[in-house]
């Protein structure tokens, strides 16, 4: 009886460790991911001329802007980290009705990270492709590298490079053009070409190096701290005016260095919380 009493204990015991140990290396794979992402952004703040960050005003896409009152202003005081990010990211897709839902699709904040360290990386391309992106005409992926945000969308990656009504491209949506946004080219192209051998697609190393990767003149930032919510407004800003068929014949379409006012951004934030 003892013996059998025993054999149970180390059984257990030896059950608790596995799970132990599988915790431990879960829980320090996703502190690598977060010092990854939210490490130093290789760009100073304090190198922005003071006249763009004066308090008396504001430049907004090239435009001075009166500062609204203390009590009505919204903005950010602290970047977003990946969790409040996802939860304000499904506020707004909840927000939308399915039939317009129906063409998008999104990755989890961290999914990109993770997809860049190697021991997570096979993992991050079978979550993708449980996601059926190629039935989709818009992915997004949003991307936090350095401390900063950036929105990728993959457009119409299920058709043809011949497709002369839907264009396959990459765009990448940065508020901080001064950082170099086309540094993560590479990268993402490596990122894409692996989703499509993951998905057993025909799409050669060639065929991806021949899809167009664009960097609209957006809106961009008006501090250190806004660029979670600007990728959570461009997402929610093209969800609500993204065409049928996207081509390279109406690029950039609404996405330009005026596409929304301060005036607007403010509101987004204030509406945020505001969503169930």
């Amino acid at each position: 009886m003892n013996t059998s009493i025993n054999k149970l204990g180390d059984s257990e015991g030896r059950r608790n460790k596995l799970v132990y140990a599988r915790q431990r290396k879960k829980t320090k794979l996703l502190k690598d991911v977060i010092e990854r992402s939210f490490s130093p952004f290789p760009f100073d703040w304090s190198n922005v001329p003071q006249g763009l960050r004066t308090k008396r005003k504001r430049k907004f896409n090239g435009k001075e802007v009166l500062p609204r009152p203390k009590e009505a202003l919204s903005r950010p005081k602290e970047k977003l980290d990946s969790g409040v990010f996802d939860i304000y990211l499904k506020k707004i897709w909840k927000s939308f009705s399915e039939d317009r839902k129906r063409p998008f699709a999104y990755f989890d904040s961290l999914w990109f990270s993770l997809y860049r360290i190697a021991s997570s990386k096979d993992k991050v391309l079978t979550w993708i492709k449980k996601e059926h992106i190629f039935s989709k005409a818009y992915v997004f992926v949003p991307i936090v590298c350095w401390g900063h945000w950036s929105l990728l969308i993959l457009c119409h990656f299920g058709e043809s490079l011949q497709s002369t009504t839907r264009s396959r491209c990459m765009l990448l949506l940065d508020s901080l053009e001064m950082a170099n946004p086309k540094r993560l080219e590479p990268e993402v192209r490596r990122f894409v070409l692996d989703i499509y051998k993951t998905g057993d697609r025909p799409e050669t190393k060639h065929l991806v190096s021949q899809i167009p990767f664009l960097v609209p003149k957006v809106p961009q930032q008006r501090d250190g701290n806004e660029c979670g919510f600007f990728v959570l407004y461009f997402i929610n800003l093209f969800l609500e005016h993204a065409p049928e068929n996207f081509s390279m014949e109406g690029y950039p379409y609404f996405m330009k260095e005026d596409w929304f006012t301060p005036e607007g951004l403010d509101r987004f934030y204030e509406r945020l919380d505001s969503l169930n």
